[in-house]
């Protein structure tokens, strides 16, 4: 992968090696001009393995998730660019039918063109040094059988390549490595592809028959070769390849090729680097011909590293939360540490110790655990990407081969990163604790709190309100909302702090703060449009509110514990054996605000983020699976121009499917399998959409629902109406809105309708030119824009008639079937697949095509949840450091609490009812906190408008049981370890 964020990641790798460097010369600088101090700081972390363990465990969570982030992007970068390197080989561009220099191979695969343009592209190549070879390819698409195996294909290329020239190409490959011989093949004779051959369970010597023009055509398999563009593959990798000649004539096109493939001096990667300036000059020497070059490996690669990018980038800013509560677990960690070893501190201090000195012994320790979880984090990312690998592979293998990989650049990079995060937090930590009271210190009492009140409170108070009004007002300008939810949210801490300056108690203060906070992230997303207007945001607005949220829970939390936690001793003198034990408990959280609410934020993070994307999976899931999805429809069956039906139903009847179970039939046509060339009146350039072509019959038997209509057109039931009277009027789906074109989103081919938002109930009607076979220009209005919840409904359609004059011979049939009874959609499908497999029918259960959709996001949703999750190994880590410090910092308590009769199963459930409140805390404030920001989002998208909202409470469920039940198990060790503390042994520990 070599960009991440649109950076490059050898300059990303430069400057964070040069920022560790940084970081290791100070230490370096403070073992060599001050030995003991880093002496003192280094040997703790030889001293207790166990501790050393668990830190190191906390630590490594930022690198864990950098490394894991990077090596998925490697993962996906690596195999698609593989996979297109292995299925195009030498083949760099192809030219094409076109009215544009710039082609696009697959929406001008159905078109053909005179061989003689071999001639015109000779000439063109001629003075271009960058192109060493040329070969003519003829595709036609066609069902397959293989009678004595029974198996068949409703959908294979048969495509004719000139032998002469495939040298330049490196020729064909069988699956055993060696050369295929093509000009040697009799008449009649084909090799296969590696998928063919699987498909069709045929080897070298079988017969098998293609149908063209709904006539036989029997073929013996001379080979099995290697799957690859020039053994066929296209949208399919079923192909069956032949010499040119002999497919020209086997099929009646004479003097024809589908395309021109293009060659580039080099090898197989390196030819594509230096592919745009030949592809610059050959679009130049083509201009006028009707040609157009398509440089398809360079942009299939370009494609692959932009999926790895935005999946890289994804997993990153998700995994902002984990990295988030990492940092606070580094601050929890050193400030446990530092209460551990105040007295001594403070005796350090006191014999002439300098604060820089405690900050320099703190970070020369956290250093050591830096390195260490580093190499941890990096190993174990490296382990988690390859098990999100084969999720994905599980999910997306039958499109592409998942090959797990890991550069050692992501490595370095995630390495570098993930230590200098945790050098940053343990040098903030160290500042922090070195601040103390000597005298207190060296007594190991609380510090005395005074009076005194510091300006800098005013001072920072001022800035707060000042940055946040200026990034308020800015992004309220702008129309962007990251910065206007920034500051809105810094505008409570700039009141509070003032007010806190002069007297007003901490409780009404930072509980107002906390609660406005909730108020305003909490408030739906309608209201706060109302109130400011519509605001542009990504998903970084999922990392803004999960912070801020959380913030403000906690923030309320921890200024209302005391009420909090009598209700916890009042439940517990429901049990009068355990009162002391449930009153010990809740004494410690209120004592240690700071660790308590760093503990409670930790856990609320995480679990928000996980219940948030798990509640928005299973409502989006049920929406897009509802009623409307396949339009009222309940089976399709494609059929492509190669072997066209008479008679849909008749042929049907005539192979033995029952005509009683077909309960209505429309037909739709599409000139092109992938797109056809088309742009809004007035601009320039063409792009690719899916034109469909309706006939009455199914324009009366769907049930549409639009997302947005145009202006004049009072309901859905009007579009539908005027479409029925008008056949230049068009309606589209709305993955042709802006924002709505998922991996093809910013492609320069993707037709979208400018000028009509996901937000708008109507728009001005939209005039668009659709390019016909003849070279003429036909128009068609858009006057509704398709729900996305109808699934089922992609592309832009419009009469049929209107169509067919685009397309006289459109290069697919479309015939979608209404059942008389709907349960039978799957079975039906394969019958009509089965009856009509030589005219190349492919039966599609729409329900079951919907639901495989989903199942690959939700799937994958659930591999980004598994991701978020492994967060919550720093609740494991937070809750076993303090379980394990707690005992050593209380360890005079606990002998105490012995001394006057506490028995040991008390000393232990203190510590159980201890762990269970924090952390039920934080679960609880997570769970809350995201089930209402995912209601809010729900219900705010249009595409959700009447759909009711539900909590996956059994998913819910697992995370929260499994997160308390994790964290008491980490509790029960140091805990029993408390218990056995002798009375007598533990009064005299010092």
């Amino acid at each position: 992968m070599n960009e991440v964020f649109g950076l490059p990641m050898s300059g990303i790798m430069a400057t964070l090696i040069a920022l560790l460097s940084l970081c290791l010369l100070s230490v370096a600088w403070v073992a060599w001009r001050r030995p003991v101090i880093f002496k003192l700081g280094v040997r703790n972390i030889p001293r207790r393995r166990a501790q050393t363990a668990l830190i190191v465990v906390g630590l490594m969570l930022s690198t864990l998730i950098i490394s894991t982030a990077l090596g998925v992007g490697d993962t996906l970068d690596y195999s698609a660019t593989s996979d297109t390197y292995r299925q195009l080989g030498r083949v760099d561009a192809v030219v094409v039918q076109s009215r544009s220099p710039e082609a696009d191979l697959y929406a001008a695969l159905d078109d053909t063109f005179g061989a003689d343009a071999l001639a015109v592209v000779e000439r063109a190549t001629a003075g271009i040094p960058e192109v060493d070879g040329l070969l003519p390819i003829l595709d036609a698409r066609v069902p397959v059988r293989h009678d004595s195996a029974g198996q068949g294909e409703p959908t294979a290329i048969l495509t004719g390549i000139d032998p002469a020239r495939l040298d330049a190409f490196g020729g064909l490959r069988g699956t055993d490595g060696n050369a295929v011989d093509l000009a040697a093949f009799a008449v009649n004779e084909v090799a296969i592809s590696e998928e063919a051959a699987k498909e069709l369970d045929a080897a070298a010597g079988d017969t098998v028959t293609a149908f063209f023009a709904n006539k036989p055509l029997p073929l013996t398999v001379a080979a099995v070769v290697e799957d690859s563009t020039l053994a066929g593959h296209r949208e399919t990798a079923v192909g069956l390849v032949m010499p040119l000649a002999q497919m020209q004539a086997l099929t009646g096109q004479p003097d024809t090729v589908s395309m021109i493939a293009v060659s580039g001096a080099g090898g197989v990667r390196d030819a594509a680097d230096g592919s745009e300036s030949a592809v610059a000059a050959l679009r130049s020497a083509l201009a006028g011909q009707n040609l157009g070059v398509d440089p398809i490996k360079a942009d299939m690669v370009e494609q692959a590293e932009g999926i790895a990018a935005l999946f890289t980038g994804l997993f990153l800013v998700l995994g902002l939360f984990s990295i988030a509560a990492g940092v606070l677990l580094i601050v929890l960690i050193f400030t446990m540490l530092a209460a551990e070893r105040r007295s001594e501190m403070g005796m350090a201090r006191a014999v002439g110790t300098q604060r820089k000195q405690l900050i320099q012994q703190f970070v020369a320790e956290g250093s050591g655990y830096a390195l260490l979880s580093g190499l941890v984090g990096a190993a174990l990312g490296v382990g988690a990407a390859f098990g999100i690998a084969a999720g994905l592979r599980a999910l997306f293998g039958d499109f592409l081969a998942i090959e797990p990989h890991v550069e050692p650049r992501s490595l370095v990079v995630a390495y570098c990163l993930g230590v200098v995060i945790t050098f940053l937090a343990v040098v903030g930590s160290s500042w922090k604790i070195s601040r103390l009271n000597v005298v207190a210190a060296v007594r190991d009492i609380p510090d005395v709190a005074t009076g005194h009140r510091r300006k800098r409170t005013l001072v920072w108070g001022a800035l707060l309100l000042g940055l946040g009004g200026l990034l308020a007002i800015q992004g309220a300008g702008a129309g962007v909302a990251f910065p206007f939810y920034a500051g809105m949210s810094l505008l409570p801490f700039g009141i509070a702090l003032p007010l806190r300056f002069f007297g007003v108690a901490s409780r009404p203060v930072f509980s107002a703060a906390g609660l406005y906070l909730l108020a305003l992230w909490m408030l739906p997303q309608n209201a706060m449009n109302a109130l400011v207007g519509e605001l542009d945001g990504e998903i970084e607005m999922f990392f803004l509110s999960g912070i801020f949220m959380v913030v403000g829970a906690t923030m309320v939390i921890l200024q209302n514990t005391d009420l909090l936690l009598a209700g916890v001793s009042r439940l517990g003198g429901l049990f009068k054996g355990s009162l002391p034990a449930v009153r010990t408990a809740v004494a410690y959280p209120g004592a240690a605000r700071g660790r308590t609410g760093l503990t409670i934020a930790m856990f609320s993070l995480i679990v928000f983020s996980l219940v948030m994307v798990a509640t928005m999976n299973h409502n989006y899931t049920a929406l897009y699976l509802g009623d409307e999805a396949t339009a009222g429809w309940d089976v399709r069956a494609d059929a492509s121009n190669a072997n066209p039906l008479a008679d849909f139903r008749g042929d049907l009847a005539a192979q033995g499917v029952a005509a009683g179970e077909i309960a209505a039939v429309g037909v739709v046509a599409s000139p092109g399998l992938f797109g056809s060339e088309v742009r809004l009146a007035g601009a320039p350039d063409w792009k690719n959409v899916d034109l469909r072509g309706m006939d009455p019959a199914f324009l009366d038997g769907s049930e549409f629902a639009f997302l947005s209509r145009a202006v004049g057109y009072a309901d859905d039931a009007a579009v539908v109406a005027a479409l029925r009277a008008d056949p230049t009027l068009a309606v589209i789906d709305a993955s042709a809105l802006d924002g709505g074109g998922g991996f093809e989103e910013g492609s320069d081919d993707r037709f979208v309708l400018s000028g009509v938002g996901w937000d708008d109930e109507t728009f001005a009607p939209r005039r668009v030119e659709l390019a016909r076979a003849d070279g003429g220009i036909s128009a068609v209005t858009i006057v509704g824009v398709i729900d996305e919840k109808v699934g089922a409904l992609a592309g832009l359609f419009t009469a049929r008639d209107t169509v067919a004059a685009v397309a006289p011979d459109p290069a697919l049939i479309s015939y979608y079937v209404r059942l008389a009874d709907p349960d039978r959609a799957d079975a039906v499908a394969q019958e009509i697949e089965a009856a009509l497999l030589q005219n190349g029918v492919e039966g599609v259960s729409l329900r079951g095509e919907v639901e495989d959709q989903q199942r690959q996001s939700s799937g994958f949703l659930y591999l980004v949840q598994g991701f978020m999750g492994l967060g919550l190994l720093v609740g494991v880590a937070a809750v076993g450091v303090i379980a394990f410090r707690s005992v050593v910092e209380r360890r005079q308590q606990i002998g105490v609490l012995r001394a006057i009769g506490y028995r040991r199963g008390l000393v232990s459930l203190s510590f159980l009812i201890e762990t269970a409140f924090i952390v039920g805390m934080g679960v609880l404030s997570g769970t809350i906190l995201g089930v209402v920001l995912a209601r809010n989002l729900f219900t705010a998208d249009d595409a959700a408008d009447g759909a009711g909202f539900s909590v996956p409470w059994p998913v819910i469920a697992t995370i929260l049981v499994a997160t308390v039940a994790i964290a008491l198990v980490m509790t029960w060790v140091p805990s029993r370890q408390a218990a056995r503390i002798a009375p007598a042994e533990a009064l005299r520990y010092e």
